[in-house]
This record gives C-alpha cells, structure tokens and sequence, in this order.
C-alpha cells in the first residue's frame, strides 16, 4: 500500500483528522523520506530525539539502525496508535517540544518536520541545549529562506544572527507542497545545524536580548533601537567602538560585529 493511502487509512481508523491548530501535515512521500533517513545517517551507538512523529513515517526507518528515538509528541489522540505498534528502541513522550528537556538528553542530534508556529522557540531551545551538536528540520521554505538569509537582505532577521551564533548552517533540499498531506499551500525546505563552539565569554541570555531589541522596530536605524533599551551615551561609545555606523540598521551586521558589539556593551558596564 502507497504511503500516502497507509496514512489515509490509519487517519480514519485511530479518527486522528490533521490539526490546523498544531500544524500537522504528514510527510507522504517514501523517496523523501528516504532522503532524510539517509541524510541522518543513524548508527546503532546514537539516541535520537524526534519533534513530531505523527504516524511514525521517519521513526521506523531511522530506528532500525539507531540504539534509541526519543519521540516528543503533543497530540495525545495518538496513544492507541503507538501502543499498537511499540518498538522496543522507539521511546514516545506526551510532551510539547518546547517544554520537553532536551539539556539533560543523552541524545546529541535531533531531528522533525516542525510545525511554523513554533520554528523559532524551537531552534531557540535547541541552541541552548549545548549537547545537541547536529539538528535536521523540516521547515516552511519561507521560514527556511529567513535561517538562510545573509546580511543586507530582506530576508535577514534576528533569528538568522541567533542562528549564525550557534550553528553553521546548510541547505539540503526542498520538498514540494504535494509531498505532504494535507497538502499545506507552501513548500518545506530541509536544512541541517551544526554546533558551533561557544563562545565562553558571552552571556547567551543578554546576548538573545541584545539581538532581539535590534531587530525590534526594523525600519528604525540600530542606535534607535538600542538606545530603548541602553542607555545612549553607552551604545554610541560601544558602537564607535565596534567601528559601526550610527546609520546603519539592525540587518546590515553580520553575526561577527554582533558579537563585537555585544562585548563592547557588556565589557564596559
């Protein structure tokens, strides 16, 4: 049976009608499926942790080679399906994502088709999880384009630098709209993080805050932005300092001057 109809058909019988409100729509489609399993790349000595794992379409596969999937799901209208088809090495959690601990995970890579809603929470959490070192996403391929974008673009946002901060990044593939069901009336994009390493001598907390505030009111020069929440005199001299224009705006700095403005802030307070 084509997968597209075993979802179908399991949709009917567990009465599990895709959600709106939780952004579920099923990946369908098997050679993209096997793309992914192969891009992961699972190996018997890993624990994986999986966001989202619906009707177990990456879980199986990717779990016959792995020692261990954590699986975070939300919706509990699932639990008379998984207790039909338990695995051994597929543990299933009733969680939300973004309230489930990931810092005290054996599982260092983690991976899910994720819903919009909570892109950026997400990979948020994530990139404060230090010991996850490699992620996969499926995202909307809007919300990919923002994670990918390079400075000076209209694309380039405070989740981009937050990003650049933690993870190199890359772009795998794109996946059309018919590869899911329901159908959503975008494309996803598939991309893959890795960890960076930490700059110890930053505090990621003021530094989310700092990146956050300059982007706070986008068609505003960054100085204007800042001085809402710095005191002028302070950002003027740090930015003179960083060797950054008081005219420019928050999305022409790269990840780097970010991290050199921040010092020269935090390093004079």
């Amino acid at each position: 049976m084509e997968i597209q109809r075993q979802i179908k058909v399991l949709i009917e019988k567990y009465r599990i009608f895709p959600s709106d409100k939780l952004g579920q729509n099923y990946l369908i489609n098997l050679q993209a499926i096997d793309y992914i399993v192969q891009l992961i790349n699972p190996d018997k000595n890993k624990s994986y942790i999986e966001i989202g794992p619906g009707f177990l379409q990456l879980t199986n596969p990717i779990a016959e080679k792995a020692k261990e999937i954590v699986a975070i799901e939300k919706d509990k209208r699932f639990e008379d399906f998984y207790k039909e088809f338990e695995k051994p090495n597929i543990k299933i959690i009733f969680s939300d994502a973004l309230d489930f601990d990931l810092i005290n995970s054996e599982a260092h890579e983690i991976y899910g088709n994720i819903p919009y809603y909570i892109s950026s929470e997400l990979i948020i959490k994530i990139a404060r999880a230090l010991n996850i070192e490699r992620t996969v996403l499926l995202l909307q391929e809007e919300y990919a384009k923002r994670i990918l974008s390079k400075k000076d673009s209209k694309d380039y946002s405070s989740i981009t630098v937050l990003v650049d901060f933690f993870f190199n990044k890359k772009f795998i593939k794109t996946f059309p709209s018919n590869f899911f069901y329901p159908k959503p009336s975008v494309n996803s994009s598939l991309i893959e993080l890795n960890r960076k390493e930490i700059y110890k001598d930053i505090d990621i907390q003021d530094f989310l805050n700092l990146v956050r505030v300059s982007f706070g009111m986008r068609r505003k020069k960054l100085y204007n932005n800042l001085k809402q929440k710095f005191k002028e005199n302070a950002i003027k001299e740090a930015m003179l300092n960083a060797d950054i224009s008081l005219d420019v705006r928050a999305e022409n700095l790269d990840v780097s001057q970010y991290i050199n403005l921040y010092r020269k802030i935090f390093d004079e307070k």
